[in-house]
């Protein structure tokens, strides 16, 4: 595609009044100082949405206190002369404010991200916790169902991560992130179902933990094309699969293949631009896409020229490839109904060269297709 001028301190890559006194007023801040303010104006959306969540007061009061920075990081502590060094003490590699110790750390982003949630933190769009919590609550609670109940997931696990990390400072052992995600997911579930019990309501609800786990075949005639990638920030190769089965569950095709990406984001958009060739190449006509990146599957269903700049070019040749199909969708579905795709993007990474699999899938994803609990062909040794 030809270039285009972009203005990369704006999501959409054009240029505003507002975004360059923004990014003019943080280049000026960060010239005084090092040590972040604790003086910060949230936005009134963001105490409205955070007072609205259904979750208990002394979770909220955490927030409050997160948001306006008054909770006992190390950063606080040091500015204060009570403690010797503003570094995290869990990574002592940063100042910790109540961005990098709920958002930044590096054990953090193992937390959201294996999570029911399956977040992805980026951390160079983060600027302050309210605005990350917005765009959170914006993002994934217009997508889900059962809205109310992701919120609530978010804020118990902001608690319990700063739990886990208080815990691992006072014992002075590691985190654990498997802990943190089980103790925030079985709290949230047991606090909304005590909730709807006490409004009347005697229907159970869905457990948060266990919700849309599994893949689940497409209607006929569909086929159903699962893709994913396999990041290495390091040498930013990628790992491309993509597994396609039919209405039935039999497996019909799977590819996996190598590539470069200069982000995750961009890595999970280049998996969705090579399954939307694949699908074209194999002729189907009647194709429902599915990926586990939340933020790729809705730049593709939104408008493309208001999405990351990075990406506006994958984005425009998915668009031309999907308008050669009859009938086709993307759906963003959890990291664990997504296991195939995940499994051949790690098995590219180990290989020199793509490969295709027409009706035979390899040996080692047999189990992954067994664990769908559904039918699986004879392997190809």
């Amino acid at each position: 595609m030809s270039d285009r001028l972009v203005w990369p301190r704006d999501r959409n890559g054009c240029y505003s009044v507002k975004s360059g006194y923004h990014w003019l007023h943080s280049v000026n801040a960060v010239r005084h100082s090092n040590i972040p303010s604790s003086s910060t104006t949230v936005d009134s959306d963001c105490w409205k949405l955070m007072w609205k969540t259904n979750v208990p007061p002394k979770i909220k009061t955490f927030l409050w206190r997160a948001l306006r920075n008054a909770i006992a990081t190390f950063g606080n502590l040091f500015r204060r002369k009570c403690a010797r060094t503003p570094l995290c003490p869990l990574c002592n590699c940063y100042h910790e404010t109540a961005e990098h110790m709920l958002l930044l750390c590096p054990w953090v982003e193992t937390v959201w991200f294996g999570s029911p949630l399956s977040l992805r933190i980026d951390k160079g769009s983060i600027s302050t916790l309210d605005v990350w919590l917005c765009n959170t609550f914006s993002n994934i609670g217009t997508e889900q169902n059962d809205g109310d109940g992701i919120k609530s997931l978010v804020c118990f696990l902001c608690w319990h991560i700063w739990k886990e990390r208080c815990k691992a400072v006072m014992e002075q052992c590691s985190p654990s992130p498997q802990d943190t995600i089980q103790r925030a997911s079985n709290a949230a579930n047991e606090f909304l179902s005590f909730k709807e019990r006490r409004q009347g309501n005697r229907s159970p609800r869905p457990q948060i933990l266990v919700h849309n786990l599994a893949w689940s075949p497409p209607l006929s005639p569909l086929v159903k094309l699962n893709v994913d990638a396999a990041w290495d920030p390091i040498s930013k190769s990628v790992g491309i699969g993509m597994v396609v089965r039919d209405h039935d569950g039999q497996f019909l095709a799977g590819k996996s293949l190598l590539a470069q990406a200069d982000s995750a984001l961009m890595a999970e958009c280049l998996a969705c631009l090579e399954g939307c060739r694949f699908a074209s190449d194999r002729g189907d006509q009647w194709v429902s896409f599915e990926s586990d990146c939340l933020e790729a599957v809705k730049s593709i269903n939104g408008d493309i020229s208001r999405g990351k700049w990075e990406i506006y070019p994958i984005l425009s040749n998915i668009r031309d490839f999907l308008v050669a199909f009859r009938s086709c969708s993307w759906t963003w579905i959890r990291r664990t109904a997504n296991e195939a795709a995940d499994h051949l993007a790690e098995l590219a990474k180990l290989r020199m060269c793509n490969e295709v699999w027409a009706d035979t899938p390899p040996s080692s994803l047999t189990f992954i297709l067994n664990k769908d609990g559904l039918p699986c062909p004879p392997t190809n040794v």
